[in-house]
């Protein structure tokens, strides 16, 4: 089968939602060769077209390849709508992120797991951590859908960023930023919004701009957090999602500036079953740019 594979290269910094190199519009035909450690490895991860409407939809993602059958069977699919009521109390997890440089990248397909596909994504600096325990998740890539994937009491919000992560031994970790519309345009977000690439494929690497999304990580924050799996195929188990309780602003510009691009690219919110959603501390940890 027709595999398009997107391969970023991985730059330097901080944010959210793991590891991706991708190279656009190369396409081929290959097997899926690799093996994947605890249902999250690097392995590749598009033997079939993927969409988001039509045939190739997500009702029919587990339809189109047997690497995709936990899109239709799996019991801790993401994302699930949280209810507020419904959140215990949680545990702390900390966080470490720096600033980044700039690698832009309008994904149409995805390559290996820690890619993502149909979305703009930002490659970042290595060195952003996410600690719970004695487990270390470094931050690899964030990337965009619009509207909301997860829905907060049965509602989407315009956009959501997620910020992804991986550990050594390859479990993933995903934080969840949620946007609401505002009357002020975000200043974080000016940068990537001026540089977002024109067409499916495109990348761009902006050597002197740089962001610093420790603004969307208040010192003392807290995240909703459940285990569940990537809203794209495969649709992998055991990823560990936190989505933050409070909210960022864009104007709607900015929205409509992304929307325009990628939109519509949400999953719909999958059942939760048996699972539970706890409330976690998040403790951000920043620490001061070097020189």
């Amino acid at each position: 089968m027709k595999n398009a594979l997107s391969t970023l290269l991985v730059s330097a910094f901080v944010v959210a939602t793991i590891g991706c190199g991708q190279q656009a519009g190369q396409e081929a035909e290959q097997q899926d060769a690799a093996t994947q450690p605890k249902d999250t490895a690097k392995a590749s991860a598009r033997p079939a077209h993927w969409g988001y409407d039509g045939e190739d939809g997500p009702a029919h993602w587990a339809s189109l390849s047997e690497t995709y059958n936990l899109c239709g069977n799996g019991t801790s699919q993401s994302p699930i709508n949280i209810e507020k009521s419904a959140a215990t109390g949680g545990i702390t997890w900390k966080l470490d992120y720096k600033p980044t440089s700039l690698r832009i990248a309008h994904n149409e397909h995805m390559d290996e797991i820690i890619d993502n596909g149909h979305t703009i994504q930002v490659t970042v600096d290595e060195g952003s951590t996410f600690t719970f325990g004695d487990k270390t998740f470094q931050l690899k890539q964030f990337h965009f859908h619009t509207p909301s994937e997860h829905t907060i009491d049965g509602k989407n919000m315009p956009m959501e960023m997620h910020m992804v992560h991986q550990s050594e031994d390859g479990s993933l970790a995903v934080v969840g930023v949620l946007f609401k519309e505002g009357t002020t345009p975000n200043e974080n977000f000016k940068k990537i919004i001026s540089h977002l690439p024109n067409a499916k494929g495109e990348s761009k690497h902006l050597k002197e701009d740089s962001i610093d999304l420790k603004i969307h990580m208040p010192a003392d924050n807290y995240a909703y957090h459940y285990s569940g799996s990537l809203t794209t195929p495969p649709c992998s188990e055991n990823v560990q999602w936190l989505v933050l309780r409070d909210q960022v602003s864009l104007s709607p510009d900015q929205v409509k500036a992304f929307s325009s691009r990628i939109g519509p690219n949400n999953r719909p919110t999958q059942a939760l079953n048996t699972r539970k959603i706890q409330l976690d501390d998040l403790k951000a940890t920043v620490l001061p740019n070097k020189p």
